[in-house]
């Protein structure tokens, strides 16, 4: 669960966000709609610890993390999207790519065996699975 309580946010005089205080709860879907230049992204931004916020608190539950992925139209065309996913979470991508550069090689040794039980164990608690 993801608690934002109080939270605001300005830029000289001009204040963006003013006592925001909303509660994201496990099984739903969030969406946030609202103009052109209206903070959304900035908002975002404050969620993901991007740009910090004047005062006021975000808590995220013990367990749970926050991924991101950059606004770019352009940057992941290349990827599959499962793997687009993945990348909002750098530490999970990484053991992801470990892992397969592991299984590619034609010569896999006892050391390889042993790095790849490592990684699948990693990846398996940082919900990789589930990904």
């Amino acid at each position: 669960m993801i608690t934002i309580s109080d939270v605001s946010l300005s830029y000289g005089e001009r204040s963006l966000f003013k006592e925001v205080n909303l509660k994201f709860t496990p099984g739903n879907c969030y969406g946030i709609i609202g103009a052109n230049g209206a903070g959304k992204s900035t908002f975002l931004k404050i969620l993901s610890g991007e740009v910090e916020h004047d005062r006021g608190t975000i808590t995220v539950s013990s367990g749970e993390r926050i991924a991101v992925l950059k606004q770019d139209h352009f940057a992941f065309e290349q990827f599959l999207v499962l793997e687009t996913v993945i990348m909002g979470y750098p530490k999970l991508y990484a053991i992801q790519k470990e892992r397969e550069g592991i299984y590619a090689k034609e010569d896999f040794s006892e050391a390889d065996g042993m790095r790849a039980s490592e990684l699948e164990a990693d990846f398996a608690d940082l919900g990789g699975w589930e990904a």
